[in-house]
Formats: C-alpha cells, structure tokens, sequence
C-alpha cells in the first residue's frame, strides 16, 4: 500500500512549492527555508534516515532542528515556537519525493539554458534529437529528467507498445522509449533521435552495483571494438568499452571498479527475436561490397540502432535526403547518393556506402533476423 505523505509537492516550471495543513507546516518550512534548492543538503538529510541507526541523534540547520529520539524524528524551529513529529520512514519518503522534484526543476533549467545559449534560430526539438543538449563526451549517465519536461521542450512520440524492453529489476515495468522528432513545414520527419527513459525509482548507484554484476558474466562482441552484450537488472543490454584500456570480458570482481569506469554506454535490448542478432548484423554488412571505412561501424548500426525491430526499419527506410539521426551508437546522415554513418563511442570511426546499397542491407538484415 502506498505511503500517505504529510506533504505535496508542485513544481511550476520556476520553483517547487510545498503544500501542507497547519500541523506539518514545520516541515514544510523545513524544506523549503532549510534545504531549498540544495542537492547535496538534501541527500545529506536523507543519508541521516537511511543509515538503520536506532541511537537518538539530532542535526541542527538554520532555521529548524532535527531531534530523533529513536523512534520518531520532530522537526522544530530553533525559537521553540512550532514543531511536528515524524516517523523516520515518512520523513524519508518526503525527502526522496523532494529531491525528485528539485532535480526535475534544475533538469528543466539546465537544459533550457543549453538550448537558449545555442541559438542559431534552430527549434529546440531539433537541439535535442541530434545529441547537443548531451556532447558526446566519453561516459555514461542516468537521465533522470521526467519525461514531461522533454515533453514541454521538445515534444515526444512514443514508440509501438511492442518496442518496450523486458522489466526493470523485477517491477514489471520496461524502460520507456520515444523518439525525439523535427518535421518540416510540411510535417516531414527531417531528423530524430532515441531516448531511453528508465521508471521512477529506479537509483543510479543501484544500475552501477548491477553495471558491475553484469561485467563479471559480459562478453565481447566478435568484429565490433568494445562492444559487449550482457544483463543489467534483469534487462538483456549493449554496451560500449573504451577498447583500449579494457582488454577482457568478464572481469574479476576486484577488477570491476577499474573497468566500470571505461564503460562509455549501455542500453537495453529492445527485443529477444531467438536469432543471433550479432551473427544476422555481420552478415547484413557483408552484403555490400561498396563500404569506404570500417565496415564495423555499419554492423553497429544494424545491432544497436535498428537491432531488429520493423518500427526501426520502417523508420530508416522512410528517412529521405537530408535526414539525420542520432541512436544508441551511431549517427546516421543520409542524403541523395550517400548514406554516412558515424560511431557516437569509438572516435573516428566511420563508414559511408551509397544509399542505394544501404537499403539492400536493411532488407537482408530483415531476412537474416527473421524468426
């Protein structure tokens, strides 16, 4: 049953307001006057409710008190004028819900001074699919921005039901998928990207102890540099190494911390088709002979960007001249006699084949991956 909080918590695009009845009010001002916008105040608060001590404690801010007498933590003001009792599983709910929120609000914040501080009179929405609002620096991160934010800024279209990957952790619940698009006057789909939206409730440092369980049982892929393929909370996933400096998969526990660090990218498999997806990708590339550059760049794209899914395939056979788009490993640029693939996590990797032989691949790639 969920847990019925003292407080609500609405954020206006601006700020994050709490509301609350007479009786909790100290909280309230607790959070706000106290905490406010302070990412590192907040989870230092929450660290203080987390750690299963049962010995009184009591942490002092500038406004209010906190006083745990081994049961139950009161929020006081530092005059003694109003106070108000919480059970410590609440108080840390509050606070998770809390930084939730703040966290919302600095994403929306940041990525709107991205897109403003790129001007150039290009939308927003086209900011965003083509990857500038996240440089392709070398690492990987959690976007824990809430999906209605990108909505506000960018607009989404969710992918077909049947593009959601296996549960999160034995929730249930998939990640969730859209697609980033920028149409034309006409409402021509020019350029897009994929995004992967992990449920709520979800904790990064939990992904990082499952990243590191992953990398005791993952493998190499044959032909693609750094590429490897495993399970994340229970999700079949990719993902990308730095080639260089991590030389064997699995690795030993007490390597994991060092390799950890070298992963560039993860992300789910969309679907388990039963086919060697690794095996049907390098025989699709094989099938044209008019590949100028490392022809691993176009396995990657057809393992880890259209990775055997018709919606994906319908989606590249569909792209016309001047369409770009930016996936989980590489980006794509097509226009009338050359389709350019570019790899997102091995710098300088890249291939260009003609377009016409580039939709040859795709529909021996289809074959090949056929149940």
């Amino acid at each position: 049953m969920a847990m019925s909080l003292p407080v609500r918590f609405r954020s206006d695009g601006v700020r994050v307001a709490v509301e609350t009845d007479p009786l909790h009010a100290p909280l309230r001002d607790f959070l706000i006057n106290d905490l406010g916008e302070d990412v590192s105040a907040i989870a230092r608060a929450q660290g203080r409710l987390s750690d299963g001590a049962v010995r009184p404690w009591q942490e002092h801010y500038r406004y209010h008190r906190l006083d745990f007498d081994g049961t139950t933590v009161h929020v006081r003001d530092v005059a003694g004028w109003a106070s108000c009792d919480l059970e410590p599983a609440v108080l840390r709910r509050c606070l998770d819900e809390y930084l939730h929120q703040v966290g919302a609000l600095k994403s929306r914040r940041s990525l709107e001074r991205e897109l403003g501080g790129q001007g150039n009179g290009e939308p927003m929405a086209a900011s965003l699919a083509l990857g500038s609002v996240s440089r392709r620096t070398q690492g990987w991160g959690l976007v824990q921005t809430p999906r209605a934010v990108l909505e506000d800024l960018a607009g989404l279209t969710p992918h077909p039901d049947a593009c959601l990957p296996h549960g999160v952790m034995e929730t249930g619940s998939g990640a969730c998928w859209a697609d980033l698009a920028v149409l034309d006057e006409a409402g021509k789909r020019l350029r897009g990207g994929t995004k992967t939206f992990m449920p709520k409730g979800i904790e990064a440092e939990r992904i990082m102890g499952e990243l590191g369980n992953a990398l005791t049982k993952a493998r190499f892929l044959d032909g693609i540099p750094g590429a490897w393929a495993g399970t994340v909370a229970g999700v079949p996933v990719h993902g990308y190494v730095d080639p260089d400096a991590v030389l064997r998969l699995p690795c030993q526990p007490i390597e994991i911390g060092g390799v950890v660090r070298r992963v560039k990218v993860f992300f789910p498999e969309l679907a388990d088709s039963g086919v060697d997806l690794a095996a049907a990708a390098a025989g699709a590339s094989e099938f044209t002979p008019s590949v100028h550059g490392p022809r691993h760049v176009l396995t990657a794209f057809l393992l880890h960007d259209v990775q055997s899914h018709r919606h994906h395939l319908e989606v590249v056979r569909a792209a016309r001249p001047g369409w770009e788009h930016t996936g989980n490993a590489c980006h794509i640029r097509m226009d009338v006699q050359t389709v350019r693939l570019e790899h997102l996590w091995l710098p300088g990797h890249a291939c260009e084949l003609p377009t016409g032989e580039f939709a040859g691949v795709l529909y021996e790639y289809e074959r090949l991956t056929a149940p």
